[in-house]
This record gives C-alpha cells, sequence and structure tokens, in this order.
C-alpha cells in the first residue's frame, strides 16, 4: 500500500514528530511505500529520508492547502494523518484520496468538531483505549493503534550516572515534568502540581522541581509564566527547581539525553486536564521512573507503576470543543507526591515501571497493531476497488 504519512516533520522536537520518527520507518519496513508530508518543520523543497519523500509545508497552517496535493503526487492510496481530526476539514480533499485519522480523544464525550471531522474519513485509528471508548460512545468505529517508544534508548541507568551527565543535584528528590506549555488556561495543569510541590518542599526541604518547558516569561506559545507563579510560591530558582537552556530546549534534545533526564528523576509528573497520550509517561517508565498521573482521558491506563489521582479529586472543566477535561486539585497531588517521596529509591518501583512500558516498544506496537491494521485498510481498499470495477462494467 501506499501510503502518504500527514504530520509533524520526523526531526521535529514535538510529540508528533516524535512519533512519525519512529513509525514511518518501521511501516516502510513492513512493505508499505511511505511518503511524508510535514506541515509543520519544512519548507520550500522536497527532502529524502531513507527512500521516503518528505513533503514541505504549503501556506495554510495545518497544510490543508496542499494536503491532497502532495498526496497525490506521491501516488498515494491513502492519506494517514497524525494530528488532531478537527483540524482537518474532508472537504479539501479534493483528489478524493482516503482520509484515515490517527487522533487523539483528550475529552469526555468525545467533541462534535472531533466526531464530524472523523465520522467523514474512510477509517479511523486512535490511540488510546479511552479514546476508543469515547469514539464507539459516539456511534463511529475505529481501530486501536497505540504510541510507543523506542526501549532501546529509553532503558534505565544508574541514578547517580544519570544525575551527573544532566548536572541535577545528587542529594535530592527530583520530581520531573515534561510538557509543553502552551495556550492559558494550560491543559497541562501546571498551577497545581506547582503548587503541590512548593508544599513538598516545605515539608521536606530536599526536593527539586526540574521542569522541561519553555518559561513563558514573555507570553511565548501563550504559556503560563512558570518563573513568576514558582517565585510567588516562594520558590527559589537553582534551589528549589531548574529549567533547561532555552535554546537547546528550542532545537529540541536528543533521545539519549531525555533518557538520562528521566533515569536522574524521582518521580515524573503529569496530573494535565485532559491527554490523547501522553508519551512522557511512557518515556518515563521505559527509564524505570514511577508516575503521577490523573485517573482521566488516556493518563490512567499508561500508569504502570506510581500514583493517580483520582476523578473525584478534579473539578470537570467544560472546554472551547464542547467537551470535558479535568482541573486537578493541588492537595491530591501533593499526597501522591509524598506518597512517591516515602517510596524513593524503591527498585519494585522502578522494575515494574520498566516492565509495564516494554508493551509500548516502538517495534511491538508495529508488529502488533500496525501490520494488521494497514492490512485491513488495504484489505478494504481492494474490495472497493473490486466492487467499483463490477458496478463500471
Amino acid at each position: 500500500m501506499r501510503i502518504n504519512w500527514f504530520s509533524n516533520a520526523p526531526w521535529a522536537s514535538s510529540g508528533y514528530g516524535n512519533q512519525t520518527r519512529l513509525f514511518a520507518r518501521r511501516i516502510k519496513d513492513l512493505g508499505h511505500q511511505v511518503s511524508i508530508t510535514a506541515f509543520y518543520g519544512l519548507e520550500g523543497a522536497i527532502l529524502n529520508m531513507d527512500g521516503m519523500p518528505v513533503y514541505p509545508k504549503g501556506l495554510q497552517p495545518y497544510g490543508q492547502d496542499i494536503m491532497s496535493a502532495h498526496a497525490r503526487n506521491a501516488n498515494a492510496d491513502i492519506i494517514l494523518s497524525l494530528i488532531d481530526a478537527w483540524v482537518i476539514d474532508p472537504r479539501l480533499n479534493v483528489h478524493g484520496i482516503p482520509w484515515i485519522p490517527w487522533f487523539p480523544v483528550d475529552s469526555e464525550p468525545l467533541p462534535a468538531p472531533v466526531k464530524r471531522a472523523a465520522a467523514a474519513a474512510y477509517k479511523r485509528i486512535v490511540f488510546s483505549r479511552f479514546g476508543e471508548k469515547m469514539v464507539h460512545d459516539a456511534g463511529l468505529d475505529c481501530y486501536y493503534v497505540p504510541h510507543g517508544c523506542d526501549t532501546n534508548v529509553y532503558k534505565p541507568m544508574d541514578q547517580a550516572e544519570a544525575r551527573t551527565a544532566v548536572q541535577f543535584p545528587q542529594d535530592k528528590f527530583i520530581v520531573g515534568m515534561v510538557a509543553a506549555n502552551k495556550g492559558t488556561p494550560s491543559r497541562k495543569a501546571f498551577m497545581p502540581q506547582l503548587k503541590a510541590f512548593a508544599e513538598l518542599q516545605k515539608r521536606h526541604g530536599d526536593c527539586f522541581l526540574y521542569l522541561h518547558t519553555n518559561r513563558s516569561e514573555r507570553g511565548e506559545m501563550e504559556g503560563v509564566n512558570l518563573p513568576e507563579y514558582l517565585r510567588f510560591l516562594g520558590l527559589q530558582e537553582g534551589r528549589d527547581y531548574g529549567f533547561p537552556d532555552p535554546y537547546l530546549q528550542m532545537l529540541g534534545f536528543p533521545d539519549a539525553v531525555m533518557a538520562a533526564m528521566y533515569n536522574a528523576f524521582d518521580v515524573k509528573t503529569l496530573v494535565s486536564m485532559g491527554e490523547g497520550f501522553g508519551i512522557p509517561i511512557l518515556e518515563a517508565q521505559a527509564c524505570g521512573c514511577p508516575v503521577v498521573v490523573g485517573d482521566w482521558t488516556s493518563m490512567g491506563e499508561l500508569c504502570f507503576s506510581g500514583w493517580k489521582v483520582s476523578k473525584a479529586d478534579a473539578e470537570p472543566f467544560w472546554t472551547p470543543l464542547a467537551a470535558y477535561q479535568y482541573y486537578p486539585r493541588s492537595g491530591a497531588i501533593l499526597e501522591a507526591y509524598e506518597a512517591a517521596y516515602q517510596m524513593k529509591g524503591n527498585q519494585e518501583y522502578r522494575t515494574r515501571a520498566r516492565e509495564g512500558a516494554l508493551a509500548y516498544d516502538a517495534d511491538r506496537v508495529t508488529e502488533k497493531y500496525w501490520k494488521p491494521v494497514l492490512d485491513d485498510i488495504g484489505d478494504h481498499l481492494a474490495d472497493n476497488a473490486i466492487a467499483t470495477r463490477k458496478v463500471a462494467a
């Protein structure tokens, strides 16, 4: 099958770029002909990556002006998009190439704009069991193919060595958060997690918060001014918390550096208002780091070792997409942080995290999920082609 993969460029330092980098090559290795349309991460020229043409963005932010033209140029049988389904307008697919979104669901019920777009797709693929349930509850069918990570890179290492490599303090209980600081109010729910950490630090005095995100002191990406809030909480940069170098953060850190970073954490926190998947939750546990997450949307199903904040400890929040996400209570997050503090260094927790993450290894996901799903889609296309020829005859 000839597949035009529509998403971020494989070298982009985004979650979508991450998954494009992992799976485009692997799908090609299954025997499919793959091309990539990078609506983010490439302009002005077609590049070639391992025998896969990578097409550039057009003028429209989500590539709607160029999506079907690139797919037609690649002689694609399908367009497989990895982006929010609601940003795609199927009416702009002027060449009529079957569109199959691999899309997130991060709120409940399935938002009406997502349902309208997904209902017009040829087939649908979601990457969480939560998303699968929301799509089915909305009366649509879908396949399930989870996100994945390379567990040969994201793997446990000696924590002291990891802390030396990423220049973290050796004598602190380190809470790490890897999340995009984008939009206000923050979908990543920075405020209650930062407040919970401040209370943990008041209790113990030997904690350190590492925020792998942009500071947004000047409103970058319409994010929360995190240093301002941390100062308000009485925390001091360098002593109580730290950020990455902003230039290196913009360029993106290599996977090996990210793996060392996760290994340096005692616990990884991501108690978001809603997640379509939550790649850092998976990557951290692949490195043996337990997590604190919310027990709603996709997060709970990815918690193999750690602590879940109950939905009862979160307030429903009606989003602009006309569905609910959940705003967590800082006191409940603090309780989870305290439990993690008491279990710091526990090898059973770290082993269990790694073992759970192995089910999402990119090679396993490719063989167990991508292969049968793409084979089934190919069979449907072939059956439709036969039916079309019979009608024409």
